[in-house]
């Protein structure tokens, strides 16, 4: 290269490096500006919702044996709550979905496919379950075969839904507001997104991805990390529109680098509920939960308590946002035999 075009070449590069600085410098000052305006840190409530038996009677759900198939859960894999406020947890072991209504009654259970064999290593498990907001469609998301199972609000089996070729490791399940299903696979990990009918319609790929997207498309993503937090970004899987910075997740507790930052979901108004797990002392944590609006801006602040969790029990989602709003999680009673399901405002 000439000594000519390589200063131009160099020149160039140092004229970037300073815009990118200067880019920086200004969304820290606003960070700074965002931060001065966050809303007041509440303390949780939590109030049961419902409380199940451990077993495989019809008020129970299963821990699992010696006996049972190889999950990688032990326990109920999942929930989710429809418009109506209904509660369906995926009782993975006695495979079934357990639905409680929004008065603490078992409305149903709801018995899915348990496999093709006799062979208990080739039981289905389905990790993530998603109601349509639309028409009450109950999904389920099988790790076994790398299928979803399509339910009728009524539970008649209405089809099922390949996404091998794409799909390693299926693990979490979305209904985006446009009507497609978004899966997360834990075995790359990525984002696939097919059409209601199953359709592939595209993908990403790389960490920080969640697998809850807004009205026009874009995936929430976790960011860039900095001393005050982590940012949320926009990416979209399907056109590849060029990422957005949406919000950001700041600490309260600036001592220490908290333990993790969550995606957690979305409300039928495009709010997005987010999180960053905190450590207050030695072995002792909170969760200071996000409500952000679709523009950005953080809503509502809430600090959780740590949930009891039955033994290594942790399902695939442990905290569901229902379409109204409302934050549900799961947990179990002091004595470690009963299942429970709370609202937490």
């Amino acid at each position: 290269m000439k000594r000519s075009n390589l200063f131009i070449v160099l020149s160039l590069a140092a004229l970037f490096l300073l815009n990118f600085a200067g880019a920086s410098y200004v969304l820290a000052d606003e960070d700074k500006k965002n931060n001065s305006s966050l809303p007041a840190i509440t303390e949780a409530k939590t109030t049961e919702v419902c409380v199940l038996n451990i077993g495989s009677a019809s008020d129970a759900v299963g821990l699992g044996s010696a006996s049972s198939p190889a999950f990688a859960s032990n326990g109920p894999s999942s929930f989710a709550i429809d418009k109506d406020d209904n509660v369906y947890i995926v009782d993975a072991m006695n495979f079934r979905v357990i639905k409680v209504s929004k008065d603490s009654k078992i409305v149903s259970l709801i018995d899915y496919p348990k496999g093709e064999t006799d062979n208990k290593n080739e039981a289905f498990y389905i990790t993530d379950i998603a109601i349509s907001r639309k028409n009450g469609d109950i999904y389920l998301l099988n790790q076994t075969i790398k299928n979803i199972f399509v339910l009728s609000g009524e539970a008649k089996f209405k089809r099922a839904i390949d996404i091998k070729e794409q799909v390693k490791t299926p693990h979490k399940l979305f209904l985006s507001p446009e009507g497609d299903i978004c899966v997360y696979d834990a075995g790359e990990p990525k984002v696939v997104i097919y059409s209601g009918e199953g359709k592939y319609k595209g993908r990403l790929s790389g960490d920080g991805l969640s697998v809850y997207c807004n009205n026009e498309g874009y995936i929430f993503t976790l960011g860039e990390f900095d001393k005050s937090g982590r940012d949320i970004l926009l990416m979209d899987a399907i056109s590849k529109r060029d990422p957005k910075l949406f919000s950001k997740l700041v600490k309260s507790i600036v001592e220490t680098e908290p333990y993790d930052y969550q995606i957690l979901g979305c409300d039928s108004s495009n709010n997005l509920f987010a999180s960053i797990v905190e450590k207050i002392a030695e072995d002792v944590i909170q969760t200071l939960v996000y409500k952000i609006a679709p523009d950005g801006k953080t809503i509502s602040r809430l600090k959780v308590m740590p949930l009891r969790q039955i033994g290594d029990t942790m399902p695939s989602r442990h905290f569901s946002v229902s379409p109204s709003g409302v934050l549900y999680g799961v947990t179990a009673s002091a004595k470690y035999d009963k299942y429970i399901i709370v609202k937490i405002m």
